[in-house]
């Protein structure tokens, strides 16, 4: 399918066939088109969901066009009032052109034009942004990103009224205002406009539909196939071709994958309005379309996208994004009946033809449930970048999710975290990720930007669950080198609900040292009651580490079986750099008889880790070196062995018991597991051992070098043989 198109695209350049002349200059062709604009009209009142995305829309902007819309000299940063008024006035316009086209009232259209041509004086005037915080800078903005965006809006907006205006408006709309400021984001800002990124995309984006809405050839080709040398290696198909793996997975990880689906959604719709023949939606077995589903699997049961990479929690497909995303995703094809259930959810369509779909199929009860599923999304271009592993499984009022990123590093937007571990339960953080340091457009915070500890702390290895060699981040916190390799998806089996399992390898993030994980989910009450969690963590190298493996977790200490030092008076901080120096120690310890157990609450539930690490144990806090007080003072276990170059960690997670704040009942407070042990390590196979409360044991025996789901492995453990297939098993009472 790549192919096909490819050379389709080889032809078109080639041969020098002129696009111009395809063109359907029917307006409005962007978002909405004639047909849809009719089709509307004709369904007006019938389907509630519809009806009321409407009515908020006229709502708001009927407040606002009886009154002068101020079109300042830009001088702000993100939050900033400037910065809110451009971003304010480009939602606006987009809003006023729909109601126009729907309502046919002439003050929705007037309103339009009174502030583009404002914009059409101010734009020839201004310089380069005046704050000088981002690598691109924008004129209306700080950034160029916030240009890209103010673009597509605005052309849509403007083909929405284009018929109402007359010729010397549109001229001096135009040539003063859209034409000059596509030609900014694109030839005289190339470096941003060809780079593979979510900055690129939403550059493409605004030249392409600026290009279609003035019908000037040289934007269309440079949005489509990129600019001049960089022909073939940049323009919205390389996009398509580099950002998405073959699931639909986008490399900088879920919240930006959210937030790029509205420009590559825009602009393919674009396209397919007014360029059929492209079939778009097409383009790479409908990789689109692939990616709206695979947004929706990166969330958890309350919606929020898994927070790794540079990630705001708390994120959901409840943002407007993923609503044009599901309306546009379920339009393009309507057997998707699963995608309706998520726009219930929402409660709000866009305004358009397929927004009127979706209002339409929910009305007449089409939706089925979206189902939540463990799977391996792999990452890369060709899915050839290791990958995301998500284990699901329900069991006793739990609802557990486990993510391990072992994916490539995520572009600049990525962080130092191979073979990373995320847990949930009823779509509440257990361990979690912290994310990223960002306060989104509240002016105290830098303006919104991203802060410097999202560099210092957030990226760093020690800031996730996860190894770290002598207290130095993975590629030595090197983005760079970290972009030229992906960790290894070596095995996952989620074909038995009651027992998942998923298993990755890094041999890239630390010199001469070989990293290998493997997560197992244990939901079967046959062999514990409770949902239990395995992960064994191997390490090898060619020489002796200091060997870091972090649990953040969410919720209140209970108990713990060692002694330990607690710093009530004074705190010192664990190190010096690479995130290390945000780490406040609370208290520290020392396992004494080679088990290290302890127990928290979170959400009135109670969990138990039960680890086999016989060395060091730091109770941390985030937060040291903070004088500004952006990080979150969230807490952390640091397992600390040191002088090992072979070492395998074996945690065990339990989910156990439950606490009624309000009755004052605690019910099952007693876990099962007591003692967790490695008994047999060599490069070929891995054994643990897992005793219970009632001294039964339960073994895992994996094999750590030959991934042959057939493959037939024998070991002698104790005496006795032990035979199996596959990559992994699962035995009793040795």
């Amino acid at each position: 399918m790549i192919l096909k198109y490819k050379i389709l695209i080889l032809l078109l350049i080639l041969l020098e066939i002129n696009i111009f002349s395809q063109i359907n200059s029917d307006h409005p062709n962007l978002f909405l088109t004639p047909q849809s604009v009719k089709y509307i009209r004709e369904n007006l009142g019938k389907y509630p969901i519809f009806d009321n995305s409407l009515e908020k829309m006229k709502c708001e902007i009927d407040t606002l066009i009886t009154k002068e819309i101020d079109v300042p000299v830009p001088k702000d940063p993100a939050g900033g009032y400037t910065h809110y008024r451009h971003k304010r006035n480009y939602k606006i316009m987009f809003q006023a052109g729909i109601m126009w086209q729907i309502t046919g009232k002439k003050e929705y259209a007037n309103f339009v034009k009174k502030i583009l041509l404002k914009y059409a004086y101010l734009y020839p005037h201004l310089d380069l942004h005046p704050v000088k915080k981002s690598y691109a800078r924008g004129k209306l903005f700080w950034q160029l990103l916030n240009e890209s965006v103010w673009l597509v809006y605005t052309s849509i907006a403007y083909d929405c009224i284009y018929n109402y205006l007359t010729g010397e408006e549109r001229t001096e709309i135009e040539k003063q205002l859209l034409i000059p400021y596509a030609k900014f984001l694109s030839y005289e800002n190339s470096k941003v406009f060809n780079r593979i990124h979510n900055h690129g995309v939403w550059a493409v984006a605004a030249v392409g539909m600026s290009g279609f809405v003035t019908q000037n050839k040289q934007l269309i080709n440079a949005a489509l196939y990129g600019i001049m040398s960089q022909k073939g290696k940049a323009g919205f198909f390389t996009q398509m071709d580099s950002l998405f793996s073959p699931q639909g997975y986008y490399t900088e990880g879920p919240y930006y994958q959210r937030y790029a689906m509205t420009p590559f959604l825009f602009f393919a719709q674009a396209i397919d309005h007014i360029l059929p023949k492209l079939n778009i939606f097409a383009y790479r077995d409908s990789i689109l379309l692939k990616a709206v589903e695979t947004t929706l699997q990166l969330t958890n049961l309350k919606g929020q996208f898994f927070p790794f990479n540079d990630a705001v929690k708390e994120m959901s497909y409840l943002a407007q994004p993923l609503i044009l995303a599901v309306d546009i995703a379920y339009d393009r094809n309507q057997s998707k009946k699963s995608l309706l259930s998520i726009a219930k959810l929402q409660n709000k369509v866009i305004i358009s033809g397929a927004g009127l779909n979706v209002a339409k199929d929910i009305y007449f009860h089409e939706a089925k449930p979206f189902k939540k599923v463990s799977l391996q999304i792999n990452d890369g271009a060709h899915g050839q970048k290791g990958a995301i592993g998500i284990l699901r499984a329900s069991s006793n009022g739990n609802n557990i999710t486990l993510l391990m990123k072992y994916a490539s590093q995520g572009l600049g937007h990525g962080h130092f975290d191979r073979l990373a571990l995320m847990m949930y339960n009823n779509g509440n953080e257990v361990f979690l990720d912290y994310g990223a340091v960002r306060y989104v457009n509240i002016l105290y915070k830098e303006g919104g930007r991203y802060l410097k500890e999202n560099k210092t702390w957030a990226k760093q290895t020690i800031a996730h669950n996860t190894i770290t060699l002598d207290s130095v981040s993975d590629f030595k916190g090197n983005y760079k080198i970290a972009n030229k390799f992906s960790a290894e998806a070596y095995f996952f089996d989620s074909s038995n609900d009651n027992i998942q399992l998923m298993s990755a390898k890094d041999t890239n993030a630390y010199s001469g040292t070989i990293l290998h994980r493997t997560i197992v989910s244990i939901n079967d009450s046959k062999i514990f009651q409770n949902p239990v969690i395995i992960d064994i963590y191997r390490l090898k190298s060619t020489k002796k580490h200091t060997i870091d493996l972090a649990w953040y977790y969410k919720g209140q200490f209970m108990k713990t079986n060692i002694h330990y030092v607690p710093y009530t008076r004074s705190k010192s901080v664990l190190g010096t750099k690479n995130g290390y120096q945000h780490l406040w120690v609370n208290a520290k310890g020392r396992v004494n008889d080679s088990i290290f157990h302890f127990i928290f609450m979170n959400q009135h539930k109670f969990y138990s880790l039960t680890s086999n690490s016989n060395d060091e144990v730091y109770f941390v806090q985030i937060g040291a070196n903070d004088p500004h007080f952006n990080l979150r003072n969230e807490n952390g276990l640091i397992l600390r062995e040191r002088n090992k170059d072979n070492y395998t960690f074996v945690n065990v997670i339990e989910v156990f018991g439950t606490h009624n704040p309000i009755s004052e009942v605690t019910k099952n407070l007693n876990n099962s597991i007591i003692k967790t042990e490695l008994i047999y390590n060599d490069k070929a196979y891995t054994v643990v051992k897992i005793t219970k409360q009632d001294h039964t044991n339960l073994n895992l025996a994996l094999s750590n070098n030959n991934n042959d789901k057939n493959a037939l492995h024998k070991i002698n453990i104790a005496g006795k043989t032990i035979r199996w297939h596959g990559v992994y098993y699962i035995f009793t009472n040795l």
